[in-house]
């Protein structure tokens, strides 16, 4: 009884400090997305979260606001043989996905092997994710 009180208290702090730290989190991803898009000569920075909050269910990314333009920008994961992939999307004011890059080296180096059915699958969600923000 002790025990299973002790791991009820363990998962309990680490959900709170998963959800107090999601700001912070959001941070470092927006710095190592500029980054990554600075290094490939990619003129697109990203300023910060978007005005308006985009929730999606089971989506694991961030969405930030591009500087200069309406636009936003999702970063999301790709699995290619068990690594995840960061990518990058662009996603014009009526909610549908410009461009797709690979975020980092290693990215591009494996984005031609990645299916294009996958990208395709991820990109449907983004657009249903932003159409699903602009109806409520």
């Amino acid at each position: 009884m002790v025990l299973a009180a002790w791991l009820a208290g363990l998962v309990l702090a680490a959900a709170l400090a998963w959800s107090l730290t999601f700001p912070l989190r959001l941070g470092v991803l927006m710095n190592a997305a500029n980054r990554s898009l600075e290094a490939s000569g990619d003129p697109r920075r990203l300023s910060g979260p978007p005005g308006r909050p985009i929730r999606a269910a089971g989506f694991l990314g961030g969405w930030y606001s591009v500087s200069g333009s309406d636009s936003l920008f999702v970063v999301f994961a790709v699995m290619r043989d068990g690594v995840p992939v960061p990518h990058g999307a662009e996603v014009s004011p009526e909610g549908i996905v410009v461009d797709v890059v690979p975020l980092g080296i290693h990215a591009r180096q494996v984005a031609d092997g990645i299916p294009p059915g996958l990208l395709r699958v991820h990109v449907r969600r983004i657009e249903a994710a932003f159409s699903g923000t602009v109806a409520r």
